[in-house]
């Protein structure tokens, strides 16, 4: 599989986990970025779109910390560490930091809740150095190459608050 500039590399089938940000509002709020991940047909403009636009991928939940401080490096780097996962391709969504990438997996022997499960004790974790914040999770479909995306927002409607 291509991913632009980035290169290519070989993506088994299994479970990929992608820390990103959604701070915003309109564009980049948290909703259109995840109603832009479950599209299928879109322009191709940040690294994780090469996954998403694929027919063999779909979103199968999202775990995020509604607050206003910046999590994605510190969550991304957790996530590797607690699931032993690896970065598929180095700088994979993380051009605007110096993470070695924000795409981790497969992973290929948890169940969706067991993955769900450590995903928010990794969230809640992290929320705890922000009083103000929470943790939500929001659980989809599946498919061959299931896709989490970990995000977080300031404002918010939630589906299952943690």
């Amino acid at each position: 599989m291509v991913f632009g500039s980035l290169g290519k590399t070989k993506l088994r089938t299994g479970t990929y986990l992608y820390t990103g940000s959604a701070m915003g509002s309109g564009s980049t709020s948290l909703e259109h970025r995840l109603h832009r991940h479950r599209a299928r047909y879109k322009a191709i403009r940040w690294h994780i779109d090469y996954l998403t636009s694929r027919p063999d991928c779909r979103v199968v939940g999202a775990v995020y910390v509604v607050s206003d401080r910046r999590f994605e490096c510190q969550a991304n780097l957790s996530l590797a560490k607690e699931l032993k996962l690896p970065t598929p391709l180095p700088r994979i969504g993380a051009s605007d930091c110096k993470c070695s990438g924000h795409l981790l997996g497969p992973e290929l022997h948890l169940s969706r809740a067991a993955l769900a499960k450590r995903l928010v004790r990794v969230y809640r974790h992290l929320a705890r150095s922000d009083p103000s914040s929470r943790v939500v999770v929001q659980i989809g479909c599946a498919s061959s190459h299931r896709f989490w995306n970990a995000s977080r927002k300031i404002l918010m409607r939630p589906w299952f608050l943690v």
